[in-house]
């Protein structure tokens, strides 16, 4: 077993790599990008807290990308991201 986060790991099965959740819900082959096998939800950049763009400057420019475990539901990861013009 390799750990990727704290919430996901790669393990082996039947020989090949797989992405678990942490709740043992097996995501996707080991080679792909953990992300792509996430559920995606885009919130607004104020729910990351109030540390994160305390002045609100390019506040229209950028929302917060949620990642997702599609089984349980456990929030995995987020980043910041550029929406299109």
């Amino acid at each position: 077993m390799r750990r990727l986060s704290s919430n996901l790991y790669v393990d082996s099965v039947n020989g090949k790599e797989m992405v678990h959740c942490r709740c043992g819900s097996m995501l996707g082959p080991g080679d792909k990008d953990p992300k792509s096998l996430l559920s995606v939800k885009a919130a607004d950049l104020s729910k990351a807290g109030p540390n994160v763009n305390p002045h609100a400057l390019g506040a229209r420019r950028f929302f917060l990308r949620e990642y997702y475990c599609p089984n349980c539901f456990r929030l995995i990861d987020t980043e910041v991201a550029l929406k299109d013009p």
